[in-house]
């Protein structure tokens, strides 16, 4: 199948609103490139001025030159508030978006994130999870993503069951099972994004250890309470119609991990967890974006 790959660089305060654009007009979930080379456990932080790159993808066929005028007219409208430049196009194929190139990503103390096409020279304490990103993107550029990996990697214990809603590539699923979790279940509503975290955890070497489930949430094959550690990087609204079951699906002893929400948010999407019955361990930020850790309240 052929693509059109559109993308676009843009300040970070505006990422939100063209990501969401082309989510809503494009095939999957657009790419959110946002330039690595930082540890926050070291005290770095990312750099302000840098501007991050935005990607989707339109499918060849009818729906194309009405898709690209949606986006287009979207962008215009962004245009009023920031001097954006022009959306970059480029066609590709399955087999070239499967060997597109990503750098590799550094993300917490050991984890490193790896295209599987890259040469890496791998030093004994790395921790590298091999991906192949598909239309279901995530590499860990993105702070939601990035920070959920070095969650994930603070409280991963040997033997833990990890939940992944809304799995996108796999890539939180196939960190905390490197990092020794017994067996992860993924679940995500997009076919794109249950096919690349099928086609990841497998060459990860995880296939035994993982189950990934197409459809919504809650789901016949998730059961209450068995989760140690639980992980939803997913919209404001979703996390606050799903912050019952989610609180429910968690072990008595557990952690669930939310992120995905922007500052402006975070708010409603606590509150929503506290009156579900959990309780906030801790909130942290990177740029206009929050990762918050929550416990089934005592």
């Amino acid at each position: 199948m052929r693509w059109l790959q559109i993308s676009i660089t843009s300040p970070s305060e505006y990422v939100e609103p063209l990501t969401h654009l082309f989510n809503l007009h494009g095939e999957g979930s657009a790419s959110v490139e946002h330039p690595g080379g930082y540890n926050p456990d070291e005290g770095e932080t990312s750099n302000p001025n840098e501007w991050i790159t935005i990607k989707g993808w339109l499918p060849f066929d009818a729906t194309t030159d009405s898709r690209k005028t949606s986006i287009d007219v979207g962008v215009r409208l962004i245009r009023h508030f920031v001097d954006l430049p022009e959306i970059e196009e480029q066609e590709v194929n399955d087999e070239e978006w499967r060997n597109q190139k990503f750098e590799p990503i550094r993300i917490g103390k050991n984890l490193v994130v790896v295209p599987k096409s890259a040469d890496f020279n791998r030093k004994n304490s790395d921790v590298v999870i091999t991906l192949e990103p598909g239309l279901a993107f995530g590499t860990g550029h993105h702070p939601t993503t990035r920070m959920c990996l070095e969650e994930i990697e603070k409280i991963i214990k040997p033997n833990d069951r990890v939940l992944d809603v809304g799995c996108g590539s796999g890539i939180l699923s196939i960190a905390a099972l490197a990092l020794g979790a017994q067996h992860a279940i993924g679940i995500d509503i997009e076919n794109d994004a249950v096919n690349a975290s099928m086609r990841n955890v497998k060459d990860a070497g995880f296939l035994s250890q993982s189950t990934i489930l197409s459809g919504s949430f809650p789901h016949d094959e998730v059961t209450d309470g068995d989760f140690d550690v639980v992980v939803a990087n997913i919209a404001a609204n979703v996390l606050i119609t799903l912050a019952e079951t989610l609180v429910a699906t968690v072990a008595e002893n557990g952690i669930i991990i939310t992120s995905g929400v922007l500052k402006t948010r975070i708010n409603d999407v606590v509150s929503a967890f506290e009156f579900a019955g959990g309780e906030v361990r801790s909130t942290r930020q990177i740029e206009d974006w929050t990762t918050t850790l929550i416990s089934r309240a005592r």
